[in-house]
C-alpha cells in the first residue's frame, strides 16, 4: 500500500489560502502608505517606499521592485547608508520570488553597508531562506544561525521566532528530528511570549509532523489538535482543515479507519469552504487510501463495492487537481491505487490501463530525478576529453621546448629590464600617494582647527564675557542692585557658570570625537534619567518645557553623546523662541515598529530644509549661529549610529526626530 507523507510544514508555514478579499486589504494598505508619501521628509520617504515594496512582493513583485529602486535612488541622493542597505534588501526580497542568484547578489550588497543589528538579522534570515529553497542546507543553516544569534543578542524576539522556525524546518528535512524539535519548541515559546497565536499554530503543526515521522503517533495527534484549536479561535479555516487531514492520516496508519474518515471528511468540508485545492487533493487521496484499505477487510464485505466506488471517486478528484499542479509523484500514487481498486471490483481491463498509466508517470518521475545524473555523466566525459587534449598539447610543447630556449632567454633579459623600470615607477607612485595622503590629513586638520576656533569664539567667549560683566556690575556699581535683584543676578551668574561648564564638556567631547581613536561607549540607558538631567539643565529657561516618556524607553547608546545632542537641540529651540508668544518645547520618547524615537518640537518661527543642511552634508560647515552648531549634532549622531530627521516649515515650528534602530 502506498504511504503518503504529510506536507504540513510548508503548508502551515506559509498558508496558501489567501483570497481576493485579503489581497484587496493589502492593496488598500499600500494605497494609504502612498497617499502621505509626498508630505514626508526624505529619510522617512525611504522607509515608506521600502515598506510599500515589502507589501507588494506577495501580490506583484515587479511593482515591489519598482518601489525598492525608487527608495534606493533617493537613499543614494541623500547619502543615507542604512536606507541604501534596506533598499538593496527589498530588491533581493522581490527577486527571491523567481531568481535565487539575483536575490543573493542584492542581499550581499546590503550586508556590505548594513550597520544596525536589526537590518543585518533580516539579511542573514533572507539569505538562509534562499539557500533553503535551493536545497543548500549547509549554507542555509550557516546564515540562519548567524541571524538567530544577532536577534537574541539584540533581544529582537519578533525576528528570532521566525528564524528558529526556519532552522527547525532544515533539521526536519535532514531527518535530524531531536534538533528539529528543539528549534520548534524555541519558536513556540517565543510565539507565546509575543502573543502570536498564528505562530503557535504553525509550531504545533510542525511539532506534530516531527512526532509523526518519529513514530510517536499519540504525541503527533496531541499537537495537531492544539494547532486545530488555535486555528478555530482565529477563524483560520484552511489551517484547521490541514490539521484535520494530518490527524486523519495518523488514524489511517493506526488502522482506525472510522476515525480517519471522520477527520478527513471534516477537513474536506473546510478546505472546499476555503477553496484550498492543495489540501482538497491531498485529503481526497488519503480518504481514498482509507476506503480502499477498508474494502479489503472481511468485516466490511457487505460495503465493499460502495467503499471501492467512493475510493475511486476520491482518487479521481485528487488526480484532476494534481494534474493542474504538475505533481507527478501524487498522480502516479493515485493511478496505482485506482488500478488496485478496479482490480478488486473485477474490472481487470480498467485496472490494467490504469496500471500502465501509473508506470508511465513513474518513468517520468525517474527521468526527472535522473536528469541531473545524466548531465553529470556528460560533464565527466567532457572533462576526460579535455584532459586528453591537454596531455597531447603538453607533449607537443615539450618537443618544441629546446628550439625556443634561446628566444626565452632573450625575452627573460627584456623582462628583467622591464621589471626594474616598473619597480621604479611603482616606488615613485607610492611616494606620490603618501604625499597626497599627508596633504589630505593636513587639510582636514586645518578644517577641524578652523571649526574649533569658530566654536571657541562664539560658544565660550560670549558666555565668559557675560559672566565678567555680571561680576563687574556687582563690584563697581552694587548700589544699582537691590537685595532681590542681587539674588536674581547671583542665581543667573551661577546658572551661566554651570551652563558654561556643560558647554565646555560638550566642546571637549566634540574635540575628542575628532580624534581617530576616540569612540563612544554604548550601554543600556533609561531615557527617563536623561530627561531628568535635561529638565534640571534648562530649569531657568523662559520657555515651557514638557518631557514625555510614557513607554519608559531604554536605549543602547552612549549617554554623554545623547545628552549633548539633546542639550544642543533643546538649546537651539529655546533660542529660536525668543520672539515667540507662549514659547513651548516638547521632548518625547516613543517607539514604533521596533524602532525607538526621541523628538524635540518647538512652536517657533520654523524655517526651510536648507537651513539644516549641515545635519546631512558633511561638507557643509555651519557652527556659530546655533550653539555648538549643527555640525556637532551631526558628528555625535553619526558616532552613535543615530539618524536625524527634520520637519520644518515657516511659521509652523520645527521638529527634530532621532531614530535608534
Amino acid at each position: 500500500m502506498f504511504f503518503r507523507k504529510t506536507l504540513l510544514i510548508a503548508a502551515l508555514l506559509l498558508v496558501i489560502c489567501a483570497n481576493a478579499q485579503q489581497e484587496d486589504k493589502r492593496l488598500r494598505s499600500i494605497d494609504s502608505l502612498l497617499r502621505v508619501l509626498p508630505t514626508l521628509p526624505d529619510t522617512a520617504k525611504v522607509l515608506r517606499l521600502n515598506t510599500v515594496s515589502y507589501r507588494y512582493q506577495p501580490v506583484d513583485p515587479k511593482l515591489g521592485m519598482k518601489y525598492a529602486n525608487r527608495a534606493l535612488e533617493l537613499s543614494k541622493k541623500i547619502k543615507y547608508s542604512e536606507g541604501i542597505a534596506e533598499s538593496y534588501r527589498m530588491i533581493g526580497y522581490n527577486y527571491s520570488v523567481d531568481s535565487n542568484e539575483k536575490a543573493l547578489e542584492y542581499y550581499d550588497k546590503a550586508l556590505r553597508i548594513a550597520k544596525t543589528p536589526r537590518l543585518r538579522t533580516n539579511l542573514y534570515m533572507g539569505m538562509g531562506l534562499v539557500y533553503t529553497y535551493k536545497g543548500d542546507y549547509k549554507n542555509a543553516m550557516k546564515y540562519d544561525l548567524m541571524a538567530l544569534k544577532l536577534a537574541e543578542d539584540s533581544h529582537n524576539d519578533l525576528l528570532a521566532v521566525g528564524i528558529a522556525m526556519n532552522i527547525g524546518i532544515i533539521y526536519y528535512d535532514m531527518a535530524n528530528y531531536p534538533k528539529a524539535l528543539e528549534y520548534y519548541f524555541k519558536s513556540l515559546q517565543w510565539n507565546k511570549k509575543l502573543g502570536r497565536k498564528t505562530g503557535e499554530a504553525y509550531c504545533y503543526g510542525n511539532i506534530g509532523n516531527v512526532y509523526s515521522s518519529m513514530g510517536k503517533l499519540p504525541e503527533a495527534i496531541e499537537n495537531y489538535e492544539k494547532a486545530a484549536k488555535i486555528s478555530i479561535e482565529l477563524g483560520d479555516v484552511a489551517s484547521e482543515a490541514m490539521s484535520y487531514t494530518a490527524i486523519g492520516e495518523i488514524y489511517f496508519q493506526q488502522k482506525k479507519y472510522d476515525d480517519a474518515i471522520t477527520y478527513i471528511e471534516e477537513s474536506l468540508v473546510l478546505s472546499r469552504k476555503a477553496n484550498d485545492l492543495r489540501n482538497i487533493a491531498y485529503a481526497s487521496a488519503v480518504l481514498g487510501d482509507t476506503q480502499l484499505a477498508m474494502a479489503k477487510l472481511p468485516q466490511y464485505a457487505n460495503r465493499k463495492k460502495l467503499l471501492l466506488e467512493r475510493a475511486i471517486a476520491n482518487f479521481n478528484t485528487s488526480s484532476d487537481i494534481q494534474k493542474g499542479q504538475q505533481s507527478l509523484k501524487d498522480i502516479y500514487a493515485n493511478y496505482e491505487q485506482l488500478a488496485l481498486a478496479y482490480e478488486l471490483l473485477g474490472n481487470y481491463k480498467q485496472a490494467f490501463e490504469l496500471g500502465q498509466l501509473s508506470i508511465k508517470y513513474k518513468d517520468s518521475i525517474y527521468n526527472e530525478d535522473t536528469k541531473e545524473t545524466v548531465k553529470n555523466l556528460e560533464d565527466k566525459r567532457e572533462i576526460e576529453l579535455r584532459d586528453k587534449q591537454i596531455k597531447l598539447n603538453k607533449i607537443t610543447l615539450e618537443s618544441n621546448e629546446r628550439q625556443r630556449w634561446l628566444y626565452i632567454t632573450g625575452i627573460g633579459f627584456l623582462l628583467i629590464i622591464a621589471g626594474l623600470v616598473l619597480l621604479q615607477s611603482r616606488s615613485r607612485k607610492k611616494a606620490n600617494q603618501k604625499l597626497q595622503l599627508l596633504n589630505d590629513e593636513l587639510d582636514q586638520a586645518n578644517k577641524v582647527k578652523l571649526r574649533f576656533f569658530s566654536i571657541l569664539n562664539h560658544d565660550l567667549r560670549s558666555p565668559v564675557s557675560r559672566l565678567i560683566s555680571f561680576l563687574h556690575l556687582q563690584k563697581e556699581s552694587p548700589e544699582l542692585l537691590d537685595e532681590e535683584g542681587k539674588k536674581r543676578m547671583e542665581t543667573k551668574t551661577i546658572t551661566s557658570a554651570e551652563n558654561l561648564l556643560d558647554t565646555m564638556e560638550d566642546l571637549l567631547l566634540w574635540s575628542k570625537g575628532q580624534m581617530e581613536n576616540f569612540k563612544p561607549q554604548p550601554a543600556k540607558i533609561p531615557v527617563s534619567g536623561v530627561f531628568n538631567d535635561l529638565e534640571k539643565h534648562f530649569a531657568s529657561a523662559d520657555v515651557a518645557l514638557d518631557f514625555e516618556n510614557h513607554e519608559a524607553i531604554i536605549l543602547f547608546t552612549d549617554e554623554h553623546f545623547l545628552k549633548t545632542i539633546l542639550r544642543n537641540l533643546i538649546g537651539n529651540a529655546v533660542k529660536a523662541l525668543r520672539d515667540t508668544q507662549n514659547p513651548t518645547v516638547e521632548v518625547k520618547a516613543f517607539s514604533k515598529n521596533g524602532i525607538s524615537y526621541i523628538s524635540v518640537a518647538d512652536n517657533g518661527p520654523g524655517g526651510t530644509q536648507e537651513k539644516f543642511r549641515a545635519l546631512y552634508d558633511e561638507k557643509e560647515v555651519v557652527g556659530i549661529q546655533t550653539g555648538l552648531g549643527l555640525h556637532l549634532i551631526r558628528d555625535l549622531a553619526k558616532a552613535i549610529g543615530c539618524q536625524i530627521a527634520v520637519d520644518t516649515q515657516p511659521e509652523r515650528g520645527t521638529i527634530f526626530t532621532l531614530s535608534f534602530a
